[in-house]
């Protein structure tokens, strides 16, 4: 039996050993980054981390060599990663499925609109044709976000037809279709942290996994106020916490007694 760890950057690699110790389990790392640390039974770099499939080919290495009891991966961009590995493996924890709403943004907006949870507007960008669009159908302002990675970044502000095709000229949108990255656009506002009756809603249709916080944020529509955003947030606990909580070592505690990272 082993515990595997996935941190692509080494950030919590010297910390693990010791928060999951009393596992009484040897840990195995995956890592982007080298690393050089005693209380491993083996750890494997991997190059191209975040942008090839060789930290799965790994974590799959080491499971056909040893069992595997749990997977622990912090990371936000190792969420759907991990969670497909738990699916693969039979391993309790987030899976895929759970994962997706918390990476990706209109998957989210999916999965609330059918429990009837008020979000506000968003649309997928697949080609410029559809900013100019949406554009058409909602007017300006608009604010153009990575649809997964970090959502909270706005990569464009248009504030008008000049706006939009300077950003459509621009390197974000190539000629061709096929290279559009995953982007999507919405009406420009200010998110704000979600009142807590709508964060309650949020809840009831997407349930936390242990060891898997997420953040809800929120907009103004006249009187009521929609779901912005929600996504995997692990500044919510520390990460010792989540950690031990995804090695099914201890439940996640509440925030206010969550210790510093």
């Amino acid at each position: 039996m082993s515990l595997v760890v996935l941190d692509p950057d080494g950030r919590h690699a010297a910390d693990y050993p010791a928060w999951l110790s009393d596992a009484g389990l040897p840990l195995r790392l995956v890592t982007g980054t080298p690393v050089d640390h005693p209380g491993y039974a083996e750890i494997r770099v991997v190059e191209r981390y975040e942008r090839s499939a060789e930290a799965e080919r790994a974590v799959l290495d080491l499971a056909s060599r040893c069992q595997v009891s749990a997977l622990v991966a912090l990371a936000p961009g190792d969420q759907l990663r991990a969670g497909g590995l738990r699916d693969h493996l039979g391993l309790l924890g987030q899976g895929r499925a759970a994962a997706l709403p918390l990476a990706d943004a209109m998957e989210a907006q999916a999965v609330l609109l059918a429990a009837g949870v008020p979000v506000a507007r968003r649309a997928a960008v697949r080609r410029v044709s559809d900013l100019y669009w949406w554009a058409h159908k909602w007017g300006y302002p608009l604010a153009v976000r990575p649809r997964r990675g970090d959502r909270r970044a706005v990569l464009a502000e248009l504030g008008d037809r000049a706006a939009l095709r300077a950003f459509a000229a621009g390197p974000v949108l190539p000629e061709d279709p096929g290279l559009v990255p995953s982007l999507t656009v919405e009406p420009l506002a200010e998110p704000a942290p979600a009142p807590a009756c709508l964060a309650a809603a949020v809840e009831a249709a997407l349930p936390v996994d242990a060891g898997h916080p997420y953040s809800v944020t929120a907009v103004r529509s006249g009187e009521n106020w929609l779901v912005h955003d929600v996504r995997y947030d692990p500044a919510a606990h520390s990460a010792r916490a989540l950690a031990r909580a995804q090695a099914g070592l201890a439940p996640v505690p509440a925030r206010s007694e969550a210790e510093e990272s």
